[in-house]
């Protein structure tokens, strides 16, 4: 008979586990409430129990019967891929992804229900408390934000780098989304997803050449977005900009749609044409409130468009927000020249970042302009339609520009512009 102490020694050492590196699966169901919202609870569990039996077989007809799947919080699942005897990283996460393919392959035939599936390598604790395993880890906790941030960037699967790294199968069809940081992480993750024929977009008879030529374009835009320490590349959001916006172009003629992580990392370059000074450090971050958003960050750095704006504009540019889309990003370097002095003028500026001088014909310095301010918008409102001064990049200048003919279907911005080149006109005079 075993004594109280042997017994109680077991109990311990099933209480401190083992530690073992895994491959994460987490996944939801997209719209559960609203699926379930008007079903009674007799359907709520047939509905719930199909999808997880058809869950279980597809990790089965995969991995075979040793491989757990197990439902979590009702419409989530979760699955813990280890290394087995004779394998190594390579296997295990190479199964975890095509466990994660079929279950995308199972939701565009109808089989299961939407869902998004988050994959991360990571350390957990198994341990056993009243014969029942109980496992730890802060790995769960990053693979249920991955599983989340499917929605924000339009995936149906978002990976860690690590289970990237370990891909041979799908190695080609591995497209880099970009280093983001979500809310309340002390640390980046760098999130891949998988593009090919019948998923992500990509119909089942997509040319496969233009998809292929899709990511290399993509991976590289994303390599300079987000720099390469180990290679030596840093952060260049000017050539990502370009780089993104053909590989959209290829992703559009492809599919007739838009590709929504393209248009994140377009979208965070439009509100933060610089590098923050973290930014090598956390990449992206995600879930932050941005108080320099949209067209509050432009009426917020420019002090003279507050000073133009009345009762009349408000409604024109604080609720309709499309008279900003009109303003393209531009780069330009100390040194270079903007405007110059009698030519035909190309757009009215507005600085982001940086500092300019405005020269008069014969060089002069007349003023110098900063974030915030504007330029160029005197030669729409003369006789002549000619550049009044020359403008030089005192440093490295961030711009926002609008075209000519743009401002010409914008009567609301027009008027603004007008005000304030009236207002220098008197101060100059």
């Amino acid at each position: 008979m075993k004594s109280n102490n042997s017994v109680n020694t077991a109990s311990r050492n099933e209480l401190l586990g083992v530690e073992k590196e895994v491959v994460i699966l987490l996944s939801d169901m997209i719209g559960y409430s609203r699926r379930t919202t008007d079903m009674r609870p007799a359907e709520i569990k047939d509905f719930m129990l199909e999808y997880h039996i058809a869950l279980k077989e597809i990790v089965r007809s995969i991995c075979g019967k040793n491989q757990r799947i197990e439902s979590s919080a009702g419409d989530g699942a979760v699955a813990v891929f280890e290394k087995r005897a004779g394998t190594g990283i390579n296997e295990m996460c190479g199964k975890a992804l095509d466990v994660a393919l079929a279950m995308v392959h199972a939701m565009e035939k109808g089989i299961i229900a939407p869902t998004r599936i988050g994959l991360f390598t990571g350390h957990i604790i198994e341990a056993v408390l009243e014969g029942k395993t109980m496992r730890f880890g802060a790995s769960f906790s990053v693979a249920s934000r991955l599983e989340e941030l499917c929605g924000y960037f339009g995936t149906r699967i978002l990976m860690d780098r690590e289970v990237a790294f370990w891909q041979t199968d799908h190695a080609r069809h591995l497209v880099s989304i970009g280093k983001v940081t979500p809310k309340n992480f002390t640390h980046p993750v760098h999130l891949f997803s998988v593009y090919r024929p019948g998923m992500h977009q990509c119909p089942e008879n997509v040319n496969k050449k233009k998809l292929l030529r899709f990511i290399e374009m993509k991976n590289r835009a994303v390599e300079l977005f987000c720099g390469n320490v180990l290679q030596g590349i840093l952060p260049d959001f000017p050539q990502a900009r370009v780089l993104l916006l053909e590989a959209q172009d290829v992703f559009v003629e492809m599919t007739g749609k838009r590709d929504l992580p393209t248009e994140r990392i377009l979208e965070y370059i439009g509100n933060h044409p610089r590098p923050e000074d973290d930014f090598k450090a956390v990449g992206m971050k995600i879930g932050e409130p941005d108080t320099e958003y949209g067209n509050i960050r432009l009426l917020n750095l420019s002090s003279e468009f507050f000073k133009a704006i009345d009762a009349e504009f408000y409604q024109a540019l604080v609720v309709d927000t499309d008279w900003e889309r009109k303003f393209k990003l531009i780069w330009r370097k100390k040194g270079e020249c903007i405007i110059r002095f009698q030519d035909t003028p190309d757009g009215v500026y507005f600085i982001d970042h940086g500092c300019v001088s405005v020269l008069d014909g014969e060089g002069r310095l007349v003023k110098t302009l900063t974030s915030g301010d504007i330029f160029g918008e005197m030669a729409y409102f003369t006789k002549k339609g000619l550049r009044s001064a020359t403008v030089m990049a005192n440093s490295d200048l961030v711009l926002r520009r609008i075209s000519g003919e743009d401002l010409m279907t914008m009567p609301v911005i027009r008027k603004i512009f007008k005000k304030i080149a009236r207002k220098r006109k008197k101060t100059s005079e």
